[in-house]
Formats: structure tokens, C-alpha cells, sequence
């Protein structure tokens, strides 16, 4: 019977054991997935939004070129700063503190605001208001905004919208509230505010939350 010589098998190397993550490397995992998360949960479910400030019409409260958070938030009152739908420029938005919220009637006389016919502490506009506006009765769902640099500011005093199309024109007499004899509203629906303005993330510098500011006229109202 003839032999067949067998080649000896070579050994098996063990494979290396795995590599083991430095904890630096570790806390950066750990820091990125939590960030990752927290992203989510605010700009996917939550409806954070980031928008830029372009205009200097909400000096001194806000600068041209500040980067805000805002936040969409169950109800909205007077002194909240928000961010809306510009109604005189379809996809645009604007940057505003609300002033007055259904039911309140809403003037400017004497260089200041009314709130139903009383004075309103506003310590956070840039000068005193150099036009007159006459009392507005803010209707259900709806809200008036002004711009704290109330004599620069693209705001309510300065459209007249159409309250049966929502269609919007430019007005600087802020003493005429009617088109072609028929009334029309300075003030703009709830449901075009896209979030209340939380935090201020950029530039650097200015990086902090936004004091928030209670309007209320003299008799607490």
C-alpha cells in the first residue's frame, strides 16, 4: 500500500484582540450622540427654529445680525418677542414684540402706548413713538405687533390688511385704517407667528437668553 505523506497543518493565529476606545475618544461619542439628540428632539419634534435678525427694527433689544432661536409656544401674550409672517412679502418673516392680544384696545398717543385706554411702560423701545395711532380693538385669534424701534420698524403702523383675503398693502399714515372707504386691520392672525424668541446663539458675544418683559398698563391690566 502506498503512503501519502500529509503536509502538517500551519498553527491558527488567534486574532487581535479588539482595540479598546481611549476615553477621550469615548466622552466624544457620548457628547456627539447626546448632541445628536437633543438636535432632534428640538428641531424635528419641538419645531425650534433658527432665523437671523436683518434689520435694526428691534434695536436695542436685538441687533442686525443676531441669530435666534425661536420656539412655537401653546399661547402667546404681550411683551413675548416673535417671529411671524411678513404679510407684505409672501415667504418673508419679521422679528416683533407683541403688544396687544384679543380684546385689548391698542392706541399710540403722547409719544407712548395705550393698553384700553391706559399708559403702558415700554422700557425697552429706543426713543419715544413719534406718530399717533388710534385705538384698535384686537380681535379673537388675532394679535398687533410693533418693532422696539417703533419709528424704524416695518410693523403694524405701517400695514393695513384686508380682513377678508389676509391681503396686505403698504400704509404710513397711521391715522387711516380704510382702502377706498372700506376698514381694514393692523393686526395679524395667531397662526402666522412661527415661535416665540428664546436665545440669542450668535454672535458670540451677545450669546444668552432674551429678558423676557410683562406688558401691562398702569392698572396692571
Amino acid at each position: 500500500m502506498n503512503s501519502i505523506d500529509s503536509e502538517e497543518t500551519p498553527p491558527i493565529e488567534a486574532p487581535p484582540p479588539p482595540r479598546r476606545l481611549s476615553k477621550t475618544r469615548r466622552v466624544f461619542y457620548i457628547v456627539f450622540i447626546a448632541f445628536a439628540g437633543v438636535f432632534i428632539y428640538y428641531f424635528g419634534f419641538v419645531g425650534v427654529r433658527p432665523f437671523l435678525v436683518p434689520s435694526a427694527s428691534m434695536v436695542p433689544t436685538l441687533q442686525p445680525g443676531d441669530f435666534l432661536f425661536a420656539v412655537p409656544a401653546d399661547t402667546y401674550r404681550r411683551g413675548d418677542i416673535v417671529v411671524l409672517r411678513d404679510p407684505l412679502i409672501p415667504g418673508g418673516y419679521l422679528v416683533k414684540r407683541i403688544v396687544g392680544t384679543a380684546g385689548d384696545r391698542i392706541s399710540v398717543e403722547n409719544g407712548y402706548l395705550s393698553i384700553n385706554g391706559e399708559y403702558a411702560s415700554e422700557p425697552y423701545i429706543r426713543e419715544p413713538i413719534e406718530y399717533l395711532m388710534p385705538s384698535h380693538e384686537v380681535p379673537p385669534g388675532e394679535v398687533l405687533v410693533l418693532g422696539d424701534n417703533r419709528n424704524e420698524s416695518d410693523d403694524a403702523s405701517r400695514w393695513l390688511i384686508n380682513p377678508k383675503t389676509g391681503e396686505a398693502v403698504e400704509s404710513r399714515d397711521t391715522t387711516v385704517d380704510a382702502v377706498e372707504g372700506v376698514p381694514w386691520k393692523r393686526t395679524v392672525p395667531v397662526g402666522s407667528i412661527v415661535g416665540k424668541v428664546e436665545y440669542i446663539y450668535l454672535p458670540f458675544s451677545r450669546m444668552g437668553a432674551i429678558k423676557q418683559f410683562p406688558l401691562t398698563n398702569t392698572r396692571g391690566e
